[in-house]
């Protein structure tokens, strides 16, 4: 899994050297709403939540992107996870056909068995899509920013930090869509690198079952707390 990030790298470099006529985008308001639950009974009782609201507001010369997740599990009447975030990021265009934008973002975590009573991370920065079509997406972001870190009980870090993105979606169908996404937030302190690979079915209108596997690490974690973690996630989703 931790070459992951490096492919992602390779497939942005391969579209800086492509090109591709943008699709034309949809103005207003819209998202996605994904709802995830299992469980199990028997000699071990668990059970997991996973809900995750996307909303937008496009317009022709910016857009106002949202993302919220909830994430908790129990096992034998224990809670073993527990993590909330919330990214918001507005993004405003120089070019006719939007490919050119700066960004604002802010994004904010509480993980509980992680240490992390909040951690709020604030950067600024230019993107760029290189392939919109109707079958492919790929742009990338990049950036400086700051982070703060107010852990439960380990000391709190204060940063500057840059930020990579990049992002890959394929239409197979009108049914099958792949999407990959990797973000690196890197500092003096530590660096953080969450990638999403996920496959979406579309089942109806506008419900589908998503399938993601989701990577984070963290390069200097709280004490006591593990550097990487792995998730393999199924939802159903509605698109509005």
């Amino acid at each position: 899994m931790k070459n992951i990030p490096l492919m992602m790298s390779g497939v942005v470099l391969a579209g800086i050297l492509s090109t591709g006529a943008l699709a034309e985008d949809k103005y207003g308001l819209q998202g996605a709403g994904e709802l995830g639950y299992t469980n199990t009974t028997g000699n071990t009782e668990s059970s997991a939540v996973y809900g995750a609201l996307k909303v937008n507001y496009i317009q022709a010369k910016y857009e106002f992107k949202s993302n919220f997740e909830i994430n908790n599990k129990s096992e034998n009447g224990d809670q073993t996870q527990e993590r909330f975030v919330a990214d918001l990021q507005y993004n405003r265009f120089y070019s006719q056909n939007r490919d050119y934008y700066s960004f604002v973002q802010g994004r904010f975590e509480k993980d509980k068995f992680a240490d992390l009573d909040l951690d709020s991370l604030f950067t600024v920065g230019l993107g760029k899509t290189f392939i919109k079509d109707e079958k492919t997406l790929l742009k990338a972001e990049a950036g400086l920013g700051y982070q703060l870190t107010d852990y439960i009980v380990a000391d709190d870090v204060e940063q500057t930090i840059g930020r990579l993105k990049g992002e890959y979606a394929y239409t197979f169908n009108q049914h099958v869509k792949f999407t990959q996404d990797a973000i690196v937030y890197g500092g003096g302190e530590q660096t953080k690198i969450e990638t999403n690979t996920g496959i979406k079915v579309k089942m109806a209108e506008r419900l589908s079952l998503k399938a993601a596997y989701q990577y984070r690490s963290n390069s200097d974690p709280a004490p006591g707390v593990k550097k990487e973690d792995t998730q393999t996630i199924i939802t159903l989703m509605y698109d509005f």
